[in-house]
């Protein structure tokens, strides 16, 4: 905050948990997709929103934030709690070795990075051996964790395919739609591996499926049997068409998935997590040879032209950052994405909309990601108009958890 500000740092409020307090905004983005709009008062109770109009004389004695720009709580959809995002290869070799009692601290230390930086809700994508599922249930009354978390209750893959680091493939024997059904105790929804990872070697190559088309639709019936979401990692054209005609709710990554698969998801809703932030910082990575960067940049460019036809197709999109890969740092990665959905021509009230309304709906949260009477309390605050965004939020001024004020 800078010193012009200093005196005008929201004041915690009193402890009464039927007031009804104000808070005054200079411009509210309410996380629906809508402009933002000018001098807003927001009226909070019980840690919920109540009434929003332009102008509210009552606002004037209460938090004053008009200076700065108010928006929804922030939403990453697609993370990896146990790991950093560190580019060491040794320090990620280490990380697959950790105790469990390191990987706990781990999703901890980094669930408090998100809150840090404004996002108050994540979607967990899998890990080796369920330590973010053990995580969740070692904390079942949430008030002890740093941000919402949903956690996958198991992510598989293929034998002998790509995923041992986040998930595990079905037993010797046993069906993959059995290794599912057999896997619904704890966590929000079940995470299915497709495909392998994107070639930094050739640009656009695509891999085989990992799992059949018949395969697949009876393990996304398990889990929607069981009152679970799917999402699904998926490059490339066919891999992603088995996943959205398999009914999935996301697919998760969807590079060179093509326009076809695009036309799909539009017609059956079903949502897209594109993370681009992760092939963004690949363009940099150090380890890398220069071709190895220039495939990288090719890449991400390719993945930016697909969510501009996305966006025009109408396919709902929701940010996500695969945090915890490669050079992708909870947190501070959210604002690094944004920038990428904005430059690949979502406007800004856009943009956000897919890190808070579109993402609450498909984490299945209906009290959080806009602001609107009846939802949650959770937003944050930025100096200055929206014309600083996504920017601004590195400095943000002022975040409200459930009505309750965090100071910065």
């Amino acid at each position: 905050m800078t010193a012009a500000h200093e005196d005008q740092r929201p004041a915690s409020p009193p402890n009464h948990a039927r007031a009804t307090r104000w808070v005054r905004a200079g411009w509210l983005i309410d996380g629906q997709g809508g402009p933002p709009r000018r001098n807003m008062g927001l009226a909070l109770r019980a840690g919920r929103i109540v009434r929003i109009g332009p102008d509210c004389p009552e606002a004037a004695g209460g938090v004053d934030l008009s200076h700065a720009t108010v928006l929804p709580a922030l939403i990453d959809a697609h993370v990896h709690l146990v790991f950093s995002g560190s580019l060491d290869p040794q320090v990620r070799a280490a990380q697959l070795r950790h105790t469990p009692q390191q990987s706990q601290a781990a999703i901890l230390r980094h669930l408090q990075e998100h809150r840090r930086c404004g996002v108050l809700a994540v979607r967990d994508g899998g890990d080796h051996r369920g330590d973010v599922r053990r995580f969740q249930q070692a904390h079942p009354g949430k008030a002890d964790q740093p941000v919402h978390l949903c956690a996958a209750c198991a992510a598989w893959y293929a034998a002998g395919r790509y995923g041992a680091m986040i998930g595990q493939s079905p037993p010797q024997g046993v069906s993959p739609a059995q290794a599912v059904a057999a896997h619904m105790e704890g966590g929000d929804h079940i995470k299915l591996i497709q495909s392998g990872l994107n070639s930094l070697d050739r640009f656009g190559h695509q891999g085989p499926a990992q799992f059949n088309a018949q395969e697949l639709r009876a393990m996304v019936q398990a889990a929607h049997a069981a009152q679970r979401a799917v999402m699904v990692h998926a490059n490339g054209e066919h891999a992603a068409r088995t996943a959205i005609v398999a009914g999935c709710d996301s697919i998760e990554h969807g590079y060179f998935m093509g326009a076809e698969n695009l036309r799909r998801m539009a017609d059956r809703g079903t949502s897209w997590v594109p993370t681009a932030v992760p092939m963004a910082a690949l363009t940099e990575a150090p380890g890398l040879s220069g071709k190895q960067q220039d495939v990288a940049r090719r890449t991400l460019d390719h993945q930016l032209e697909q969510i501009r036809q996305a966006h025009t197709m109408g396919v709902n999109i929701v940010l996500g950052t695969d945090a915890g890969s490669q050079g992708v740092n909870h947190g501070h990665a959210v604002q690094q994405e944004l920038c990428l959905l904005v430059n690949a021509g979502l406007g800004l009230a856009q943009a956000i909309g897919c890190a808070t309304c579109s993402a609450a709906k498909l984490l299945r949260l209906p009290d959080r990601g806009a602001l609107t009477p009846g939802r949650r309390a959770d937003f944050i605050a930025v100096q200055g108009p929206p014309d600083n965004l996504p920017e601004s939020l590195s400095e943000i001024e002022a975040i409200c958890i459930g009505g309750t004020w965090e100071s910065r």
